[in-house]
Order: structure tokens, then sequence, then C-alpha cells
């Protein structure tokens, strides 16, 4: 029991000054996407991706694009928690969801502070408008983030099997697929896709600190 206990000492500060570690990497970036940084960076990018957009693939990026979605994400999200109660593992779910909506909450607090429009914003809104700003601030992107946190948590939760490196990969595609579906359609830029990235690292480590 000695041994389990001083174990667990270790490993709790160690997941916390990772968890601090990567909420000031996510501050940092945020402070220099904000101060325009990277405008030139994302407009070349921008630009390339203009060249790759073809209307026969259209409609296979949107596809792409929907396991970034908020139904999507809750419908994840909520299966699992329900697997998760049936096997008395409720503590464990309800810390996760709980990370997963703190990341939320903080997504739309970045939007309104960082201010980073959408490529197709044509009118900037009043500083009041505080609806209108949230729509079209694209820092961080929501299916970015909502994509990476549940694919991402897959990738840990996955159980060993045959199967396992598979789904591991195949859930990486697909949060690197969703994020360039929102370059691809022209709703974000690319700092937007990696400032989501980072908050969905920031979140996960928060829900394995918990879980």
């Amino acid at each position: 029991m000695t041994t389990i206990n001083q174990a667990d000492n270790v490993a709790i500060p160690s997941s916390r000054w990772f968890f601090l570690l990567l909420l000031g990497i996510l501050a940092i970036f945020c402070t220099q996407v904000a101060q325009g940084y990277f405008i030139l960076c994302d407009r070349a990018v921008a630009e390339w991706v203009a060249t790759l957009r073809s209307p026969g693939w259209d409609e296979t990026v949107r596809t792409i694009t929907f396991f970034g979605s908020s139904g999507w994400a809750w419908l994840a999200l909520g299966g699992w928690g329900w697997w998760a109660w049936r096997r008395r593992a409720w503590p464990l779910a309800l810390r996760v969801i709980g990370a997963f909506g703190l990341g939320l909450i903080l997504e739309i607090a970045l939007r309104l502070v960082v201010g980073q429009w959408r490529p197709d914003t044509l009118l900037v809104p009043a500083v009041m408008d505080w609806r209108t700003r949230f729509a079209l601030a694209g820092f961080p992107s929501g299916h970015g983030y909502r994509s990476a946190f549940v694919f991402g948590w897959l990738m840990r939760r996955v159980s060993p099997s045959r199967w396992a490196k598979a789904i591991r990969w195949g859930s990486l595609a697909m949060i690197v697929l969703v994020g360039f579906s929102r370059l691809y359609l022209n709703r974000h830029w690319a700092t937007d896709v990696i400032g989501s990235w980072l908050l969905a690292c920031v979140a996960l480590s928060l829900a394995r600190r918990t879980g």
C-alpha cells in the first residue's frame, strides 16, 4: 500500500506541471495571435488551400467537418458517459465531460478576448455586440477543439487489442482532417485550428488528472 501511495504522490505533481505547461503554451500562443504575429503565415496557408478546392470534394469535406460539430461531440461523449455509468464509472464520466465543458467555456472567452475574425468576415462587429463578435471570431476553432477532444480521448481510452493501433491512427487522422476541413471551407485560419488543438490538449490533460 505504501508503494502505491508513493507512486500517486509522484504522478500527481507530474501531471499538474504538464497541465500548467500546456496552459502556458496556449496563453503565449493566444497572445501572439492577438498581436498579429502570424497574419502573413495564415494568409499564405489560406492561399495554398484555395488552390486545392474543387467542387467534387466539397461534399466530402462537409461530411468530414461534421465530426467536429457540437451535435456529434455531445452524442459521442454522451454515449461514452452512458457506457461508463453502466459500468459504475460515472465519476470518471462526470470529470471528463466537465473538462470538456470547461474547455468550451475557455473557447468562448478566447474568442471574445483574442478577436481574430474568420477569413470570410466582411465587417467587424461593434465592440458591445458580444453575440455577433463570438459568431464571427474564429480563434480557436470550435470544430477543431471538439474533434480533438473526442478523438483524443478515444486514443487514450481504447483498450489494448489488435485494433488499438488502427483506432489510434484513425483518430489522429480524423483530428487532422477535421482541422483541414475548416481551412478548406474558408471558415478558419490555420492558427485558429492550431489554437483549438492546444485547447483540447489542455482540456484532455485536465481530464487525465481528474480521471
